[in-house]
């Protein structure tokens, strides 16, 4: 794995998480603009981190190269904006921010985690599976096949 630090977000992290949404949605082949609701990630406080849930960076070298966020409804946690920047995916930062963000689902009393990808998002819909998540279900929205993931925590 790389040596990048996963810390919990920070107001001064803002733009680098946007540009990193974009580095890597963009790379999958996903315009950013097509994905519904991304405004969270211009609201990461009030959406994440004050209704309970978690959001986390990959720090590298004061570089934000990974991030992950997590909601918490009752006993359902579920990720959100998992992204990790195309020139440092397969180090194991992704593995790193997820197992961080499975630890917050449980000391908050989930014990199912849920997560959605887009079909084209080959590293997503390889990503969930190889973690132990099962795939429950598909949708389309727009031009996108979307895929539902769960695991058991």
């Amino acid at each position: 794995m790389i040596d990048a630090t996963i810390r919990r977000f920070e107001p001064t992290d803002g733009d680098a998480v946007l540009a990193l949404n974009e580095r890597a949605m963009a790379a999958e082949g996903t315009d950013p603009e097509d994905v519904p609701g991304i405004n969270d990630l211009r609201r990461i406080e009030s959406e994440y981190l004050d209704s309970g849930g978690e959001f986390l960076v990959a720090d590298l070298d004061g570089d934000v190269v990974g991030m992950g966020g997590l909601t918490i409804g009752d006993e359902v946690a579920e990720l959100f904006r998992m992204r990790v920047d195309p020139a440092y995916q397969h180090r194991g930062i992704g593995s790193a921010l997820l197992d961080r963000l499975e630890q917050a689902a449980r000391e908050r009393g989930a014990t199912r985690l849920l997560a959605e990808t887009a079909r084209r998002q080959q590293a997503a819909t390889e990503f969930y599976p190889a973690h132990g998540f099962e795939e429950r279900g598909r949708r389309s929205f727009g031009e996108y096949e979307l895929i539902s993931f769960e695991k058991s925590l």
